[in-house]
């Protein structure tokens, strides 16, 4: 399971440190499986964690719609955005904190939104 694999692995320090910041959110409910450990609010995918390479990749699950917001988000794809990390200090804790809530309001005005155009 990845959630082993990091806890114990070369970035152990970086995922405890991130991991310590996402369940300080009471809404964040965390979910382990075979390739990451993700976190999720009632909307959906907040972020989801795992060594890959020589780096530990932090996926913002509505990153594409943070991107404009945090340019420091990598990646191409239709939704996910991604956040390298090499070292312990390359984990910026303020920024971490703006760009998770940010993805609990993102979530919430998609769900919101959705729901209206199901009542019009």
């Amino acid at each position: 399971m990845q959630y082993d694999i990091d806890t114990k692995g070369e970035f152990a320090d970086i995922f405890k440190k991130i991991r310590t910041i996402l369940l300080s959110y009471p809404q964040i409910k965390e979910l382990k499986n075979a390739k990451q450990t993700s976190y999720s609010d009632e909307y959906g995918v907040i972020v989801m964690m795992r060594t890959k390479g020589n780096s530990f990749v932090v996926a913002f699950g509505k990153g594409s719609k943070l991107q404009e917001k945090y340019p420091i988000l990598e990646g191409e794809g239709k939704i996910v955005r991604h956040l390298y990390f090499k070292t312990l200090a390359d984990v910026d804790e303020d920024l971490l904190h703006e760009m998770i809530e940010e993805s609990f309001i993102v979530g919430m005005e998609t769900h919101e939104m959705k729901l209206l155009r199901k009542s019009l």
